[in-house]
């Protein structure tokens, strides 16, 4: 299968942006997760591939998935989720939207959000439940919100140094720790975001783009 820059994954968890989910497939190769096939089919979406060990597959599939790709992985010692970023990742994915990561089993949660900090960076993942969540590294980040948008910059295991402009709680050059300040800032327009050092998920409860 060709590279594809962009894919939009979706796991077995539940669905909270069936709109935006719809509008990312148009333009994403759309890969499943074992049992998140279920949401393609509920919204009438083709799958190009579903990965895992295919144990929680919908009983029927449609006809129209004639096409689609299923990548069997029966190794027990990873999950479904994990299959899936490793097919993205030789598939050469530059970008991954996620659904459907949460409202399972609480350690299947904390084992996706695992998951998504170790691949976070490599894929450049992004969450989709209510609202948008990126992992981001060193370096200078646009975030395209509104004036007005609520947004958050929490620092990822580790404390982050990190400079905000464009909000009403500018930051510069502060110490994040996990769990400690960046919750609930609003946008004046456009947001800059400079990590010097550490990871932080910039995340908002509305859809956004990320430069």
């Amino acid at each position: 299968m060709s590279s594809q820059r962009q894919a939009l994954l979706l796991l077995n968890g539940v669905l909270s942006e069936p709109a935006l989910v719809r509008r990312l497939a148009r333009t994403c190769l759309l890969v499943c997760a074992d049992g998140g096939a279920r949401h393609a089919r509920a919204l009438g979406l083709v799958p190009d591939v579903v990965a895992g060990d295919m144990d929680s597959l919908p009983r029927s599939l449609p006809r129209s998935w004639g096409r689609t790709n299923f990548v069997c992985d029966f190794d027990e010692n990873s999950s479904d989720f994990e299959k899936a970023l490793c097919f993205l990742a030789k598939a050469g994915s530059q970008r991954v939207y996620v659904a459907g990561l949460f409202g399972g089993r609480l350690d299947h949660c904390l084992v996706n959000l695992a998951l998504a900090r170790r691949f976070g960076r490599a894929l450049r993942l992004v969450l989709v439940d209510r609202g948008m969540a990126m992992l981001l590294g060193p370096g200078r980040h646009r975030l395209s919100l509104k004036r007005g948008q609520l947004f958050s910059v929490l620092a990822e295991a580790d404390a982050a140094n990190v400079s905000i402009s464009g909000s009403r709680y500018a930051l510069k050059r502060q110490k994040l720790l996990p769990g400690g300040r960046g919750l609930s800032n609003k946008a004046l327009g456009p947001v800059t975001l400079t990590v010097h050092s550490g990871l932080v998920w910039a995340m908002a409860p509305k859809e956004f783009k990320f430069s």
